[in-house]
């Protein structure tokens, strides 16, 4: 039952990543610099405020791992402006930097909360050994993939927490695998990387990593928003009942902002 075929056709894998490409081609400056230019203060903060691990207090790693979680909700609430404004540009609209980092107080909220109920399950199995760790594991990995256009539909849709979740919840039903599969080819080597570049600059000063991290942010967070605008565009028109049309069709702003 989970992975039913979906009642209606939804636009080609290979099409979507192509519009993704396409759209995050034309769009990219304008994102670059919102995502970079919010890592930058994310980053600056998170270095200065998150606590250390203490090798002789091991219960500071839990307390580490808690800081991370909410650290995380954070990013994903105020990077959610960032697929806001991927949508304006999208609809050839184009909204000022000034007015992107505005909607923060709009959109971040809602979407730091919703972060933070999806992550707490995972803190909680993490802090946690026992026969129930790998199935529950499984059950948290379903939710996520179930849930994971939360964030859209708040930013497209204005729709509260939990109204986002149901949105979620029903665009992907019967769509899991399929959901899965391109969350797993897009996201899973983004991570990797991610944590790959964290690996080299270990021990680098924290200036280095802060810009690193902002740089590598603004290439890689705008991609995910504009895949997420579009599978959520292409979900919703398929469980319309309408036909997929061409997603790159669109022109971009005539001047995006700078």
């Amino acid at each position: 039952m989970i992975n039913r075929p979906p009642p209606d056709p939804v636009t080609p894998v290979t099409d979507l990543l192509a519009a993704t490409l396409a759209v995050y081609l034309r769009t990219f400056r304008p994102l670059f610099v919102t995502a970079a230019l919010l890592t930058l203060v994310l980053s600056t903060v998170g270095a200065i405020l998150l606590p250390q691990p203490d090798a002789e207090r091991p219960e500071s790693i839990i307390l580490v791992l808690f800081a991370s979680v909410i650290f995380q909700a954070v990013n994903i609430g105020v990077l959610s402006v960032v697929l806001w404004r991927a949508a304006a540009l999208h609809r050839g609209e184009a909204p000022s930097l000034t007015a992107t980092l505005a909607m923060v107080l709009v959109l971040g909220p809602r979407c730091f909360a919703g972060a933070m109920v999806l992550s707490l399950p995972l803190f909680v199995l993490l802090t946690a050994v026992g026969p129930l760790a790998l199935p529950a594991f499984g059950v948290i990995v379903f939710v996520w993939i179930r849930t994971s256009l939360y964030v859209p539909a708040i930013v497209l849709e204005d729709r509260s927490i939990a109204g986002a979740f149901v949105r979620s919840w029903k665009l992907i039903g019967g769509r899991w695998m399929r959901t899965f599969l391109l969350e797993l080819i897009l996201v899973v080597p983004i991570f990797v990387l991610t944590f790959a570049i964290g690996l080299l600059l270990a021990g680098s000063s924290i200036p280095v990593m802060v810009g690193v991290d902002a740089v590598a942010t603004g290439i890689f967070v705008p991609f995910l928003s504009v895949f997420g605008l579009l599978l959520f565009e292409d979900y919703s028109r398929a469980s319309a009942g309408k036909k997929p049309p061409e997603l790159s069709d669109r022109p971009p702003a005539d001047e995006p902002p700078r």
